[in-house]
């Protein structure tokens, strides 16, 4: 199931502020992150793929800071529901439900012992650097979207006991990171992320809770959560080529930094697009093309906008493209 890419636009931005030359690495793969369309959705494969190539040499500890970036607004309908949720209860629940609107690549679960109750986050790889890498990440951003939801719902946060699936730091500087951020009541080598609450939390009532409001985010959500089960299926060759082309406005990344992106030697797309007959030219156009109508039926773009946002560096060139494409100018077109 495909999912928001806002989730990999703050891991890039955590990266950014963590040190890393995360930018570089992703101009190697003709990414620019000030150019990523942040409405579009991108499949878990892709998102693994460039994951590879930005999260390579990055330390499996610095998640623990990168995670600190998520931020509230990119869940949309989900926060809103959450927010006008009845009581925290609801709240989890539908956090539960609807866990495939989140940048988790996990999965997440209660669990229940005598007067308490915990969140629980099993993260998909913890064998590989990388794998534990994007688990510190995500659990961290975790932490910070519990902190940050009682905020936004008038609240104090409850005191948290969190175990981490992930060894003690043996160096003390960075166990002290782990306890400055979590707090002390930390449990290390555990088999999944739980934060345990006192289980009295559940009854709370949520302040900005809306009836009307929660029924109409979660229809909403049903909506979108729907739209991205549609694109289940592991995709092929050339579907994950669109996919990866359709990440970012202006200027395509050319076919050697597409492969790069892939993880697949460049002849060997070459090879496999042409067993599909097609090719990586082919498919680029006939996405800059859709994209063409797209925005240009949109209405809300001059001509000399949606050139520069299809990567001309004139306006005459698109012109020129669009009439061989589809017989008329664009301003014809519009007419």
């Amino acid at each position: 199931m495909k999912r928001s890419i806002l989730g990999l636009m703050y891991l890039i931005q955590g990266m950014r502020k963590a040190g890393v030359d995360v930018d570089a690495k992703l101009q190697s793969i003709g990414l620019r992150a000030d150019a990523l369309d942040t409405s579009s959705i991108i499949h878990p494969s892709l998102e693994w793929d460039i994951l590879k190539v930005i999260g390579e040499d990055v330390e499996p500890e610095m998640g623990l800071f990168i995670g600190q970036h998520y931020a509230l607004a990119g869940y949309g309908p989900l926060l809103m529901l959450l927010v006008t949720s009845p009581d925290i209860a609801t709240a989890l629940e539908k956090g539960i439900q609807y866990q495939g609107l989140t940048h988790l690549s996990g999965k997440l679960s209660l669990q229940h012992s005598t007067r308490h109750i915990a969140l629980c986050y099993q993260p998909n790889d913890l064998h590989s650097s990388l794998g534990v890498l994007r688990a510190q990440c995500e659990i961290s951003g975790t932490f910070k979207f519990i902190q940050d939801l009682y905020k936004m719902m008038g609240m104090s946060a409850p005191r948290i006991r969190i175990e981490l699936p992930f060894a003690q730091p043996q160096q003390s500087e960075v166990l002290q990171t782990f306890y400055d951020y979590y707090g002390q009541d930390i449990v290390f080598n555990q088999p999944q992320a739980a934060f345990w609450f006192d289980d009295a939390v559940l009854t709370a009532r949520i302040p900005s809770a809306d009836a009307v409001t929660f029924s109409s985010y979660e229809a909403k959500c049903v909506i979108e959560l729907e739209r991205l089960k549609l694109e289940d299926d592991a995709p092929s060759v050339v579907q994950r080529v669109k996919d990866y082309l359709e990440l970012q406005q202006g200027s395509m990344p050319s076919m050697a930094e597409t492969a790069h992106a892939l993880q697949i030697p460049e002849r060997t797309l070459r090879h496999q697009l042409q067993q599909l007959n097609t090719s990586y030219k082919q498919i680029r156009e006939d996405l800059i093309k859709d994209k063409a109508l797209r925005l240009i039926e949109y209405q809300e773009y001059s001509i000399e906008m949606i050139a520069e946002l299809l990567g001309y560096s004139e306006p005459a060139a698109f012109n020129h493209a669009f009439k061989r494409w589809f017989g008329q100018s664009p301003r014809q077109y519009t007419k």
